[in-house]
């Protein structure tokens, strides 16, 4: 399997014959986990960018960040029918 994803570095992939019939779900899975690496990666550093700051902020004011941002996030999980 040969593996492009947006421009990036390429990624070769050795599949056993065996597992061959199943090739286009490997490489959907493969796709996925590399996506999920990115925007975990991506809000790693986001955070960190927002957090540069935090020494600023009283306890309370990071508490109540904290709990705006489950907040949001419960939102979100919810109008994606996961909550």
């Amino acid at each position: 399997m040969f593996l492009q994803v947006r421009g990036m570095a390429k990624l070769v992939v050795e599949v056993p014959e065996l597992l061959g019939e199943e090739m286009e779900m490997i490489e959907r899975e493969v796709k996925e986990l590399i996506s999920l690496k990115e925007k975990r990666k991506l809000l790693s550093l986001f955070i960190d960018e927002v957090m540069k700051g935090a020494n600023q902020l009283s306890e309370e004011e990071l508490v109540e960040l904290g709990r705006e941002v489950k907040r949001g996030r419960f939102e979100k999980l919810k109008q994606l029918g996961l909550v």
